[in-house]
């Protein structure tokens, strides 16, 4: 069970912080149970109820401060997926942004750069769905990374694209 100002991943709504535990108001009388309120780190302004029963299957603890430095500093180790990238790739890369699993959403963005990259070297626009689910899964793992790491969401995403920016992304 989460606690009070514990820190949560929560599917597709990323990284969250466990503002309370209550029965909100607008359950049903004799339907009453335990919910967590918790506030997304990507949408504060938003709030989230996650029925306390069975929410040990739809949250996951926020990736370990190594495993966030590994990503940092070992860019080449992580694997790139084998998408197509665009419309043909668009239901496996949203069940990926879905689950939000650290190493899988670490995975899609270096392929999305790679993919990127590559169109911008053939001439090419990146394809708006693939600049979509980038958007959407930067914002997820960094916002993760940054809370991990004791730092802000623009260093983690700049030291990133920089690590990203070393490798040959390019393919012939």
């Amino acid at each position: 069970m989460l606690n009070v100002g514990d820190y949560t991943v929560y599917g597709n709504h990323g990284l969250c912080h466990v503002k309370e535990i209550l029965v909100p108001s607008f359950l049903e009388k004799g339907k009453e149970k335990l919910y967590y309120m918790m506030v997304a780190a990507t949408d504060k302004g938003g709030v989230l109820y996650v029925p306390v029963e069975g929410a040990e299957d739809k949250v996951r603890k926020v990736m370990p401060q190594t495993k966030a430095k590994k990503f940092m500093n070992h860019m080449d180790d992580v694997e790139e997926l084998d998408i197509a990238g665009g419309k043909k790739s668009e239901t496996v890369v949203a069940d990926m942004v879905k689950r939000n699993e650290a190493g899988e959403m670490m995975c899609l963005v270096k392929t999305l750069h790679k993919i990127k990259a590559t169109r911008e070297s053939e001439g090419k626009k990146f394809a708006a769905v693939d600049e979509k689910y980038l958007s959407m899964s930067e914002k997820l793992l960094f916002s993760e990374m940054a809370h991990t790491l004791h730092s802000d969401v623009e260093t983690v995403k700049k030291k990133v694209i920089d690590q990203l920016s070393r490798l040959d992304l390019v393919t012939a």
